[in-house]
């Protein structure tokens, strides 16, 4: 399978795209994969043409053709401005289909007790990844795209006392962009098959 990954730390972090892809060939799936990314971006950096980011996301949407392409959007804003991540993920799904690919949601975490967006917004752990959990089903549903549940992986092993984070509090440990990938592998895999 070829797959493109869109997305910003979340995605780049740890290499996960590769550990994916090391996954997916473990497991006698032969994988391409390419990744645009910038570290805070949000997919409305990757719908303008205001950057170089997303102006390369485009160009190789045109010029080369993937099976699945995968948005991720910047940590919070699913959860906090809903009605935004769900304009953008509207306004770049039609790059995806005219691709000829299939859109694939990847759904991010809710932060580690006592980290500070969590008191910023006034949420517990739980009150966070139920946020972003509805709102990436809501953008699934409504674009007709594969959700990679790779938030509720990590906040089940979060839950089960396994390391998932570094020490910043937000972006996966080792373990953690593992568990993400193998989440993808369980879910691009099982669809590609």
């Amino acid at each position: 399978m070829k797959v493109l990954f869109i997305g910003n730390s979340y995605t780049f972090y740890n290499d996960m795209p590769g550990i994916f892809r090391s996954i997916c060939e473990a497991n006698g799936v032969r994988a391409e994969v390419l990744s645009v990314t910038c570290g805070g971006y949000t997919i409305a950096h990757y719908v303008s043409d205001d950057n170089e980011y997303g102006r390369r996301a485009k160009e190789l949407l045109r010029d080369q053709k993937f099976d699945y392409v995968v948005l991720q959007e910047q940590s919070v804003r699913p959860a906090k401005n809903p009605e935004t991540f769900y304009k953008s993920v509207r306004e770049f799904i039609p790059f995806i289909l005219k691709n000829g690919a299939r859109p694939v949601l990847y759904q991010t975490w809710g932060r580690p007790d006592g980290t500070q967006v969590l008191t910023d917004n006034s949420w517990t752990h739980e009150e966070m990844h139920d946020l972003l959990k509805k709102a990436y089903v809501t953008a699934v549903n409504e674009n007709n795209a594969i959700l990679v549940p790779a938030g509720d992986r990590l906040h089940e092993a979060y839950r089960a006392g396994v390391d998932v984070y570094c020490d910043d509090g937000g972006h996966p440990s080792p373990e953690g962009s593992r568990i993400i990938a193998q989440a993808f592998y369980d879910t691009l895999g099982a669809d590609s098959r």
